[in-house]
Protein backbone atom coordinates (compact mmCIF):
# COMPACT_ATOMS: atom_id res chain seq x y z
CA UNK A 1 0.00 0.00 0.00
CA UNK A 2 2.86 2.50 1.27
CA UNK A 3 5.12 1.70 -1.95
CA UNK A 4 2.44 3.61 -4.06
CA UNK A 5 3.89 6.77 -2.26
CA UNK A 6 7.33 8.43 -3.10
CA UNK A 7 9.88 7.04 -1.44
CA UNK A 8 11.72 10.43 -1.03
CA UNK A 9 10.81 13.49 -0.07
CA UNK A 10 12.71 17.15 0.04
CA UNK A 11 11.74 20.28 1.89
CA UNK A 12 12.67 23.12 3.01
CA UNK A 13 13.19 24.53 5.65
CA UNK A 14 15.00 26.17 8.82
CA UNK A 15 17.20 27.13 6.13
CA UNK A 16 18.44 23.31 5.35
CA UNK A 17 16.64 20.53 3.06
CA UNK A 18 15.11 18.21 4.91
CA UNK A 19 14.85 14.90 3.37
CA UNK A 20 13.15 11.74 3.86
CA UNK A 21 13.73 8.35 2.24
CA UNK A 22 11.71 4.93 3.16
CA UNK A 23 14.78 2.67 3.69
CA UNK A 24 12.29 -0.49 4.42
CA UNK A 25 9.12 -1.66 5.76
CA UNK A 26 8.23 -4.94 8.04
CA UNK A 27 6.23 -7.77 6.66
CA UNK A 28 2.43 -6.97 7.34
CA UNK A 29 2.68 -9.35 10.53
CA UNK A 30 1.88 -6.88 13.38
CA UNK A 31 -1.66 -6.74 14.70
CA UNK A 32 -3.11 -2.71 14.92
CA UNK A 33 1.00 -1.29 15.76
CA UNK A 34 0.50 2.17 18.07
CA UNK A 35 4.06 2.62 18.98
CA UNK A 36 7.67 2.01 18.17
CA UNK A 37 10.45 2.32 20.32
CA UNK A 38 14.53 1.47 19.81
CA UNK A 39 16.38 0.35 22.82
CA UNK A 40 19.58 2.18 21.81
CA UNK A 41 21.68 -0.39 24.15
CA UNK A 42 20.63 -4.06 22.48
CA UNK A 43 19.84 -2.19 18.98
CA UNK A 44 16.28 -3.58 18.14
CA UNK A 45 13.04 -2.31 18.08
CA UNK A 46 10.07 -2.56 20.29
CA UNK A 47 6.68 -2.17 18.99
CA UNK A 48 3.46 -2.18 21.20
CA UNK A 49 0.56 -4.22 19.22
CA UNK A 50 -3.18 -3.25 20.26
CA UNK A 51 -4.51 -6.28 18.28
CA UNK A 52 -8.00 -4.80 18.48
CA UNK A 53 -9.84 -2.17 19.40
CA UNK A 54 -7.80 0.43 21.36
CA UNK A 55 -10.51 0.62 24.55
CA UNK A 56 -11.07 -3.05 24.74
CA UNK A 57 -9.88 -4.40 27.86
CA UNK A 58 -9.56 -8.30 25.69
CA UNK A 59 -6.24 -9.19 26.85
CA UNK A 60 -5.29 -9.70 22.92
CA UNK A 61 -2.51 -7.36 23.30
CA UNK A 62 0.83 -8.19 22.90
CA UNK A 63 4.70 -6.83 22.46
CA UNK A 64 6.72 -7.57 19.53
CA UNK A 65 10.77 -6.77 18.91
CA UNK A 66 12.42 -6.19 15.57
CA UNK A 67 15.68 -6.04 14.20
CA UNK A 68 17.23 -3.25 12.69
CA UNK A 69 16.46 -4.39 9.15
CA UNK A 70 13.02 -4.92 9.99
CA UNK A 71 12.13 -8.28 10.36
CA UNK A 72 10.95 -10.23 13.12
CA UNK A 73 12.77 -11.29 16.59
CA UNK A 74 10.08 -12.20 18.40
CA UNK A 75 6.01 -11.56 17.07
CA UNK A 76 4.70 -11.73 20.94
CA UNK A 77 8.09 -11.02 23.19
CA UNK A 78 5.51 -10.32 25.95
CA UNK A 79 1.33 -11.05 26.18
CA UNK A 80 -1.18 -10.34 28.81
CA UNK A 81 -2.19 -6.79 27.29
CA UNK A 82 -5.03 -5.31 26.50
CA UNK A 83 -4.17 -2.71 24.21
CA UNK A 84 -1.10 -1.82 24.86
CA UNK A 85 0.40 1.66 23.47
CA UNK A 86 2.92 4.23 24.48
CA UNK A 87 6.15 2.72 25.83
CA UNK A 88 9.31 3.54 27.76
CA UNK A 89 12.51 1.96 29.17
CA UNK A 90 14.81 2.19 32.38
CA UNK A 91 16.81 -0.21 34.01
CA UNK A 92 16.19 -2.81 31.79
CA UNK A 93 12.22 -2.34 32.38
CA UNK A 94 10.24 -1.74 29.75
CA UNK A 95 7.25 1.03 30.61
CA UNK A 96 3.88 0.31 28.72
CA UNK A 97 0.30 1.93 28.72
CA UNK A 98 -2.83 0.27 28.99
CA UNK A 99 -5.83 1.52 28.51
CA UNK A 100 -6.21 2.06 32.74
CA UNK A 101 -2.38 0.32 33.93
CA UNK A 102 0.53 0.96 33.17
CA UNK A 103 2.46 -2.04 33.20
CA UNK A 104 6.64 -3.26 33.78
CA UNK A 105 8.18 -6.01 32.00
CA UNK A 106 11.31 -7.84 32.20
CA UNK A 107 12.99 -7.20 29.43
CA UNK A 108 14.73 -10.50 29.80
CA UNK A 109 12.25 -12.58 30.35
CA UNK A 110 9.44 -10.57 28.54
CA UNK A 111 6.89 -11.30 31.74
CA UNK A 112 4.99 -8.63 33.45
CA UNK A 113 6.59 -8.35 36.68
CA UNK A 114 4.62 -4.83 38.07
CA UNK A 115 1.40 -3.10 37.14
CA UNK A 116 0.11 0.28 38.26
CA UNK A 117 -3.89 0.34 38.06
CA UNK A 118 -5.74 4.07 37.84
CA UNK A 119 -9.15 3.26 38.59
CA UNK A 120 -9.70 6.80 36.53
CA UNK A 121 -7.65 6.46 33.41
CA UNK A 122 -9.59 5.29 30.47
CA UNK A 123 -6.85 5.85 27.44
CA UNK A 124 -3.34 6.22 29.06
CA UNK A 125 -1.57 6.73 25.85
CA UNK A 126 2.45 7.91 26.07
CA UNK A 127 4.91 7.08 27.96
CA UNK A 128 8.51 8.48 28.53
CA UNK A 129 11.22 7.89 31.03
CA UNK A 130 13.81 10.24 32.64
CA UNK A 131 17.82 9.26 33.17
CA UNK A 132 16.79 8.72 37.16
CA UNK A 133 13.96 6.75 36.65
CA UNK A 134 10.84 8.76 36.76
CA UNK A 135 7.86 8.07 34.76
CA UNK A 136 5.35 10.21 33.08
CA UNK A 137 2.33 8.53 31.54
CA UNK A 138 -0.27 10.57 29.25
CA UNK A 139 -4.10 9.93 29.47
CA UNK A 140 -5.44 11.19 26.02
CA UNK A 141 -9.32 10.25 27.44
CA UNK A 142 -11.85 12.94 26.82
CA UNK A 143 -12.98 13.26 30.28
CA UNK A 144 -9.63 12.51 32.05
CA UNK A 145 -6.94 14.51 30.48
CA UNK A 146 -4.09 14.27 32.65
CA UNK A 147 -0.07 12.92 32.94
CA UNK A 148 0.84 10.69 35.50
CA UNK A 149 4.31 10.42 37.27
CA UNK A 150 5.17 7.32 38.62
CA UNK A 151 7.94 7.70 41.28
CA UNK A 152 9.30 5.24 44.27
CA UNK A 153 6.61 2.66 42.82
CA UNK A 154 3.60 5.30 43.68
CA UNK A 155 1.73 6.73 40.25
CA UNK A 156 -0.62 9.64 41.12
CA UNK A 157 -1.72 12.57 38.81
CA UNK A 158 0.82 15.18 38.10
CA UNK A 159 -1.04 17.43 35.61
CA UNK A 160 -4.96 18.03 35.38
CA UNK A 161 -7.26 18.95 33.05
CA UNK A 162 -7.37 22.58 34.40
CA UNK A 163 -3.10 22.33 34.24
CA UNK A 164 -3.37 21.43 30.58
CA UNK A 165 -5.66 24.33 29.17
CA UNK A 166 -8.28 21.57 28.68
CA UNK A 167 -6.40 19.85 25.92
CA UNK A 168 -5.61 15.93 25.62
CA UNK A 169 -2.62 15.06 26.22
CA UNK A 170 -0.93 12.22 24.09
CA UNK A 171 2.47 12.25 23.18
CA UNK A 172 5.44 12.87 25.32
CA UNK A 173 9.38 13.58 25.94
CA UNK A 174 12.20 14.36 27.93
CA UNK A 175 14.22 17.00 26.91
CA UNK A 176 16.86 18.44 29.54
CA UNK A 177 15.08 19.59 32.94
CA UNK A 178 11.36 19.76 30.60
CA UNK A 179 8.56 17.47 29.76
CA UNK A 180 7.67 18.24 26.62
CA UNK A 181 3.71 17.22 25.40
CA UNK A 182 2.04 17.16 22.45
CA UNK A 183 -1.54 17.19 22.66
CA UNK A 184 -5.01 16.18 20.44
CA UNK A 185 -5.37 20.34 19.37
CA UNK A 186 -2.00 20.24 17.83
CA UNK A 187 0.12 22.42 20.57
CA UNK A 188 3.32 21.55 21.60
CA UNK A 189 4.36 22.49 25.31
CA UNK A 190 7.25 22.41 27.45
CA UNK A 191 6.36 21.65 31.53
CA UNK A 192 9.28 22.24 33.91
CA UNK A 193 9.36 18.82 35.98
CA UNK A 194 10.29 21.15 39.28
CA UNK A 195 8.13 23.94 39.46
CA UNK A 196 5.11 22.55 36.61
CA UNK A 197 5.32 25.90 34.93
CA UNK A 198 4.11 25.46 31.05
CA UNK A 199 5.27 27.57 28.18
CA UNK A 200 3.89 27.32 24.66
CA UNK A 201 6.71 25.98 22.56
CA UNK A 202 4.52 26.00 18.87
CA UNK A 203 0.89 25.88 18.53
CA UNK A 204 -1.44 24.34 15.62
CA UNK A 205 1.16 21.61 14.64
CA UNK A 206 -0.25 19.96 11.43
CA UNK A 207 -4.21 19.66 11.00
CA UNK A 208 -4.80 16.54 13.08
CA UNK A 209 -3.13 16.90 16.48
CA UNK A 210 0.27 15.30 17.93
CA UNK A 211 0.74 11.56 18.49
CA UNK A 212 4.21 10.72 18.45
CA UNK A 213 6.70 13.49 19.49
CA UNK A 214 10.79 13.38 20.21
CA UNK A 215 13.69 15.96 19.28
CA UNK A 216 14.77 16.49 15.99
CA UNK A 217 17.88 18.20 16.55
CA UNK A 218 18.46 21.55 18.80
CA UNK A 219 15.82 23.74 18.50
CA UNK A 220 13.13 21.52 16.73
CA UNK A 221 10.96 18.41 17.65
CA UNK A 222 9.49 15.98 15.02
CA UNK A 223 6.05 15.03 15.54
CA UNK A 224 3.30 12.90 13.81
CA UNK A 225 -0.66 12.51 13.82
CA UNK A 226 -2.43 9.48 13.98
CA UNK A 227 -4.01 10.29 10.51
CA UNK A 228 -0.44 9.63 9.03
CA UNK A 229 1.57 12.62 8.67
CA UNK A 230 4.93 13.64 9.91
CA UNK A 231 6.19 17.16 10.44
CA UNK A 232 9.42 18.86 12.09
CA UNK A 233 8.94 22.20 13.91
CA UNK A 234 10.66 24.85 15.47
CA UNK A 235 9.00 27.47 17.31
CA UNK A 236 7.92 29.80 14.61
CA UNK A 237 7.43 27.41 11.58
CA UNK A 238 6.22 23.70 10.80
CA UNK A 239 7.00 21.40 8.11
CA UNK A 240 5.34 18.63 6.22
CA UNK A 241 7.87 15.90 5.68
CA UNK A 242 5.96 12.82 5.00
CA UNK A 243 1.96 12.14 4.34
CA UNK A 244 0.51 8.90 3.85
CA UNK A 245 -2.79 9.86 3.62
CA UNK A 246 -3.79 9.03 0.20
CA UNK A 247 -3.26 5.24 0.67
CA UNK A 248 -4.95 6.10 4.69
CA UNK A 249 -1.64 4.74 5.90
CA UNK A 250 -1.24 6.01 9.34
CA UNK A 251 1.43 7.37 11.72
CA UNK A 252 0.90 6.82 15.16
CA UNK A 253 3.62 6.71 18.18
CA UNK A 254 6.82 7.39 16.36
CA UNK A 255 10.28 6.61 16.93
CA UNK A 256 13.45 9.20 15.65
CA UNK A 257 17.02 7.97 16.38
CA UNK A 258 19.24 11.19 16.03
CA UNK A 259 22.32 9.02 15.94
CA UNK A 260 21.67 7.34 12.78
CA UNK A 261 18.72 9.54 11.50
CA UNK A 262 16.25 6.93 11.13
CA UNK A 263 12.53 7.28 11.57
CA UNK A 264 10.05 4.51 12.54
CA UNK A 265 6.27 4.86 11.91
CA UNK A 266 4.16 2.36 13.38
CA UNK A 267 1.62 2.36 10.93
CA UNK A 268 -1.90 1.15 12.75
CA UNK A 269 -4.09 -0.48 10.77
CA UNK A 270 -1.78 -0.84 7.72
CA UNK A 271 0.27 -3.59 10.87
CA UNK A 272 3.54 -2.96 9.48
CA UNK A 273 6.77 -0.78 10.61
CA UNK A 274 8.21 1.89 8.02
CA UNK A 275 11.58 2.89 8.14
CA UNK A 276 13.03 5.98 7.00
CA UNK A 277 16.16 8.28 6.47
CA UNK A 278 15.63 11.68 7.53
CA UNK A 279 18.41 14.08 7.15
Amino acid sequence: MFKKLLLATTLISYGVAIEATKVWESEAVLKVPESVLLDGKTKQLYVANINGNPTDKDGNGFITILNLDGTVKSLEFSKGFDAPKGMAIYDKKLYVSDISTLRVVDLKSGKIVQNYPLQEAEFLNDVVATKNGIVYVSDYSATNQAIYKLQNKKLTKWLNSEDLFGERPNGLWIQNDKLIVGTKEGNIYEVNQKTKEITTFKENVGTNGIDGILSFDDGRYITSDWAGKVFVSNKSETTQIIDGTANKVNAADIWYDKTTKKLYIPTFFDNRILCYDVK
